[in-house]
């Protein structure tokens, strides 16, 4: 039985209970007049790594309703068909689809085009089956950096379009860059057969050339400067203009982390190829899977390693092609397929939340998370098409967040590791209307933080979706909660209803220790968003 205090140590105690609580709330500072940036409302967007179609057989993983249903989530959304084995793919009209592949077709016949059935319940088993031990090889394959030339058939190609075009995404395909002539000129025959196969079918796809060919040295011993690689997408955009994709959006060059040599490649080639290109793309990991740790995922100073890659691609572009669109065109955590049993996790969401906000603040118009599905540990959805802890938290960015960017900021010296990111809210979202803000933040801090709005929207009625890890496995768990209830799907095409807390105006806005979350201010009556 606990006995109550006496009085006078109530007394001594009471002014230290109210310095520790005004200690753990900090006060936030708006700026709302105008908006910093106004991004696509595609900004979040996503990836399916080329080397799913190493085997191309596992690309039927792509005619799974679920997987689809997960997709069509996030759309809005651009969907990137790239990576490594972009480079690696060679289109060839004359290949038979795989057995897979055909048993898919079959059973399709006379249905509508977006009104598919399940994958054979025989194929998805052996695929499931199979997947683990093709998933090492592809990794090993990664890590070895020895790579083999895959042809792919029209079928492939056919899976892929329908995957993307009935999820309600925008196909972007990498074409092979290393396919060259005996003087290095890119050999442009190949992705010719590609955009015919792709024209006779109507199909509505943008284009990228090559996947980080900064590195074509370390996979391939090819060497290909800036110069030359501006005048291989001036070669692909007369092919495009010759064609029915005249008006299809190319993008490039998909450089790596904007370091040394990779900077100065990414400038030759903006001075010769810049004009053809409709946006800018580049990549960016913050740490090696291989060495990640935890205390990685949770370290602000390496979450402000992103600031100075963007400002850097920002100088870049201006001296070069000033106004250009710039696209994060491939990003997660950890390069090399993320770090095991911790890109997959709730942790993961403290580096994609901060990079989505730092992204949107400082200009990026979208960014492209590496992947949706497939080999690896940093992807969305893992190999039952169970949506992971960052699926959940995209999710609710794409419901809740809106395309109009804001400064918030945290008052005083409390801003690393208590992070704070301001929108229009999403109109779209039938609970809120033009005028409301979402404010999304996260804690690093191992005690509650209590953010208090500023006075002018301190008497509004705010929406809280707080998220927290579900189960015992705390940080590492691979569920998430959204205000104390586990998300999972109802079934394989029903969402969870993503139900917020209404606070009492003038509460502060409490955020656990080591947890993220969005806020809707409603009533907010802003006039840039409206």
């Amino acid at each position: 039985m606990l006995l109550p205090l006496p009085p006078l140590l109530l007394l001594l105690l009471g002014p230290l209970c109210l310095l520790s609580q005004a200690e753990d709330t900090v006060e936030l500072v708006f700026s709302t007049e105008r908006p910093q940036h106004r991004v696509s409302p595609a900004f979040l967007s996503f990836t399916i790594d080329a080397n799913l179609a190493t085997e191309p057989r596992f690309l039927t993983f792509l005619g799974s309703p679920k997987l689809r249903t997960l997709a069509r989530g996030l759309s809005p959304a651009y969907l990137r068909f790239g990576g490594t084995k972009t480079d690696f793919l060679i289109f060839d009209p004359h290949k038979e689809p795989t057995f897979e592949e055909r048993r898919y077709w079959q059973s399709q016949v006379n249905q509508d085009v977006c009104q598919f059935g399940p994958i054979p319940s025989d194929v998805e088993e052996r695929l499931q089956f199979e997947w683990p031990s093709q998933e090492q090889l592809l990794l090993t394959e990664q890590y070895q950096k020895k790579f083999k030339n895959i042809t792919y058939s029209k079928s492939s190609v056919d899976m892929l379009y329908d995957f993307a075009n009935c999820s309600g995404l925008n196909l972007i395909f990498g074409l092979n860059a290393l396919l060259r002539t005996a003087d290095l000129q890119w050999n442009s025959s190949n992705a010719q057969l590609l955009l015919d196969y792709c024209s006779s079918k109507s199909y509505n796809i943008s284009w990228e050339l090559g996947n980080e060919p900064n590195s074509f040295r370390k996979k391939a011993g090819i060497f290909i400067d800036g110069l030359q690689l501006g005048k291989d997408f001036i070669e692909l955009h007369k092919l495009l203009g010759k064609s029915t994709f005249k008006n299809a959006k190319l993008y490039g060059p998909d450089v790596g982390q904007p370091r040394g040599k990779t900077v100065n490649m990414l400038s030759s080639f903006l001075k010769v190829g810049g004009a053809v290109i409709d946006s800018v793309t580049w990549h960016h990991y913050y740490v090696n899977g291989r060495i990640a740790t935890k205390e990685d995922f949770l370290n602000p100073d390496v979450l402000d390693t992103f600031i100075s890659s963007v400002q850097k691609v920002l100088q870049v572009v201006e001296e070069t092609r000033p106004g250009k669109n710039i696209w994060l065109g491939e990003t997660s955590s950890a390069y090399g397929g993320g770090a095991p049993l911790l890109s997959n996790t709730f942790a993961a969401g403290f580096m994609w939340l901060d990079k989505l906000g730092v992204s949107a603040r400082m200009g990026m118009d979208v960014v492209m998370r590496q992947v949706l599905f497939g080999a690896g540990n940093y992807h969305l959805v893992d190999r039952n098409f169970e949506p992971l802890p960052d699926y959940w938290l995209s999710l609710l960015y794409k419901k809740l967040v809106g395309s109009t960017v804001f400064t918030a900021r945290v008052k005083g010296p409390d801003r690393s590791k208590l992070r704070v990111y301001l929108h229009c809210t999403n109109v779209k979202h039938p609970r809120y209307k033009e005028g409301d803000l979402t404010l999304y933040a996260l804690n690093l801090h191992n005690v509650t933080k209590r953010l208090q709005l500023p006075s002018h929207f301190f008497n509004k009625q705010v929406d809280k979706y707080l998220l927290k890890p579900a189960g015992s496995g705390g940080l590492l768990s691979k569920s998430i909660q959204l205000n104390g209830q586990t998300l999972k799907m109802v079934d394989d095409q029903t969402f969870p209803t993503l139900i917020e807390k209404p606070l009492r105006p003038g509460s502060s806005l409490g955020l656990p220790p080591f947890s993220y979350g969005f806020f809707v201010i409603r009533n907010a009556k802003v006039a840039a968003c409206i």
